[in-house]
């Protein structure tokens, strides 16, 4: 019962409005009969009245017990020799009630506690009734339960005062107008109308317990279908919570699995890098071998020592794109130039042109990556590095630079395996742009290799999603790259071909200066 208190609710409700309605029925039945036995009695006590006015009313003498009139000596004869006896109002009541209780099984009758005919005296629940008129109650009602249903009473009883025509018969014991002569008692049965109105009431209740059993069950019912739709949520919210924990842990092993193969990817790519230099380093060894002067071997060694070193530059370039670390606060452009370097031998084996435009700082200036001491060149127009680029000299973010750097790794091994596919004497280019678009920095990776067809462009970020052709492989790294992406602040990946082929990289800056 404590799970549904809507029904405890209900039953009191059922309850109090049951009692209600036994408490108005029985309030009804009980004011319908006071009323008519106030009728009766006003019309008995009027009837009374009106005999002590006439005061003389002749009947014929058979008809009269002369014991019960106490006016014997008061006869008549008419002419026809018929003999007449004056009734008095006494007895001319007790007459009337005779016939009433006849007829209607009505008892009335005149009681005192000093009465002139000893057969007025109170008998029964009169006394208690006489008692209370006597002590100056309007009236005195009761309902008598003699046999429950069967035979039920309604007891009532007035009191009888003295007036100016009862004087000329109660004058001479003292009785003045106003006084209490004594009472008017009536009794009548009511089980009838009391049955009545008890099975009314029941009917009401039986009505109401209907209405009742409906309402709980609509609860119940409601109830359960609540408790089923709350089971049902609960075991998709479990579900839910599984699956996310499970792509949780497949993004987890999915993202392990990528920086992994970037770090492959990464030896790789140092094993491409240290390949000529190692080359360079063994003739210069060799010229020293078979150099003829001190000046030709000082020479050898130097350029020999200038590759080392910048052999040991490259070390450190390419740890700290696999360097996992806490988060620093970024170069943007300095991280976006390191990843370009990185790819930079395998984009000039295979003759991919890379051209940086930035509006960051309203400028446009276009720059080309060439092979010369790691720097930037325009076309014709000066000499660039990354410290004076887009008109201001550092954008800054904060993250984890291995996973920036990853980031614009994956982007840009997307496009070069798009472009190896274009024929050879074809142009390969990529465009890297830097735009602020409000309170937003963009890097946009662009490439003219093959488009992107229309139904793959929703799934381009799809786990194990590979495009044949442009973009063939597992099909992990884009949907790494995003991953990776939303760790920065207001950082996403999407992909857009509006105004070319373009991956975008989109990311909240903490400044520029």
């Amino acid at each position: 019962m404590n799970k549904y208190p809507f029904i405890r609710i209900t039953l009191i409700f059922f309850a109090i409005l049951s009692c209600y309605e036994l408490y108005q029925g029985y309030s009804n039945f009980r004011t319908n009969v006071l009323n008519k036995a106030r009728d009766i009695s006003d019309v008995n006590r009027a009837f009374g009245y009106w005999g002590a006015k006439v005061g003389t009313i002749y009947a014929p003498s058979g008809n009269v017990a002369v014991r019960e009139n106490y006016d014997g000596n008061s006869h008549q004869t008419t002419k026809d020799g018929q003999s007449l006896t004056r009734i008095n109002p006494a007895y001319m009541m007790r007459m009337s009630s005779q016939e009433l209780h006849s007829s209607t099984g009505i008892n009335f009758r005149l009681v005192s506690n000093n009465p002139i005919n000893p057969a007025n005296l109170p008998v029964g629940w009169e006394k208690n009734g006489l008692s209370q008129i006597s002590s100056g109650k309007n009236e005195f009602a009761r309902l008598d339960y003699v046999h429950l249903l069967k035979d039920i009473r309604f007891e009532y009883m007035i009191p009888l005062y003295i007036n100016e025509s009862c004087l000329r018969c109660h004058e001479y014991v003292n009785y003045k107008k106003g006084d209490m002569r004594g009472a008017i008692s009536l009794s009548f049965p009511v089980a009838d109308e009391h049955n009545r109105q008890f099975f009314f009431t029941l009917l009401t209740i039986l009505a109401y317990a209907m209405v009742t059993a409906l309402v709980i069950r609509l609860i119940v019912l409601s109830r359960r279908e609540l408790e089923h739709a709350w089971r049902e949520k609960l075991k998709n919210i479990s579900d839910l919570e599984s699956e996310m924990e499970r792509r949780e842990m497949s993004e987890a092993a999915l993202i392990h699995k990528t920086r992994s193969s970037s770090i492959n990817e990464i030896l790789r790519m140092v094993a491409h890098h240290w390949r000529q230099p190692l080359n360079n380093i063994g003739l210069l060894i060799q010229t020293i071998q078979v150099a003829n002067t001190r000046q030709e071997e000082e020479e050898a060694a130097q350029h020999a020592i200038k590759i080392v070193k910048e052999m040991s530059e490259t070390i450190d370039l390419f740890t700290s794109a696999v360097k996992v670390e806490n988060n620093v606060l970024m170069d943007v452009k300095a991280m976006t130039f390191d990843a370009l370097k990185l790819l930079r031998p395998e984009f000039e084996a295979v003759g991919i042109e890379v051209y940086v435009v930035c509006t960051m700082g309203g400028e446009n200036r276009e720059i080309q990556m060439t092979e010369e001491d790691n720097l930037f060149h325009s076309c014709g127009r000066g000499r660039f590095t990354c410290d004076n680029v887009c008109g201001f000299s550092h954008v800054y973010l904060e993250g984890e630079e291995s996973m920036f750097k990853q980031v614009m790794l994956i982007i840009l091994k997307n496009s070069y395996d798009c472009l190896i596919e274009k024929p050879a004497g074809e142009e390969r280019l990529i465009t890297v742009r830097f735009i602020r678009v409000g309170d937003y920095a963009q890097i946009e990776i662009c490439d003219n290799g093959a488009p992107v067809e229309e139904e793959s462009k929703s799934r381009l970020f799809e786990p194990y999603f590979s495009t044949k052709g442009c973009g063939a492989g597992k099909g992990i790294g884009l949907f790494t790259a995003q991953n990776l992406a939303s760790n920065f602040d207001g950082g996403d990946l999407f992909f857009d071909d509006t105004y070319g082929k373009c991956f975008i990289f989109r990311f909240r800056p903490c400044g520029h200066d």
